[in-house]
């Protein structure tokens, strides 16, 4: 499977390093969701829009923002859109 931040990280030998040992463990859905949040660059993603693009109920989707955040790959940012969390990839 390609590395689906390797734009966001220049092909760096440690951050493909550690993509491969993570993704093993990630669900198809957070890795779609990691990818989306990545491809918002600065303009952020949220679940609802994510979920509505897709095609999928919110309550479906909104588990793997939380779990993203969790493990350090994505932050829930200050800023509301359409009275949602608005998140962004980290760096």
């Amino acid at each position: 499977m390609k590395d689906i931040c390797e734009n966001k990280h220049g092909g760096k030998f440690t951050s493909r390093a550690a993509f491969k040992r993570a993704q093993p463990k990630m669900s198809k859905s957070r890795q779609d969701v990691l990818f989306a949040v990545e491809m918002s660059l600065d303009i952020g993603l949220t679940a609802k829009e994510y979920a509505q693009k897709n095609g999928l109920q919110l309550n479906t989707i909104s588990g793997r923002f939380t779990e993203l955040a969790r493990d350090g790959w994505i932050m829930q940012t200050d800023e509301k859109r359409n009275g949602c969390a608005v998140w962004k990839a980290i760096d």
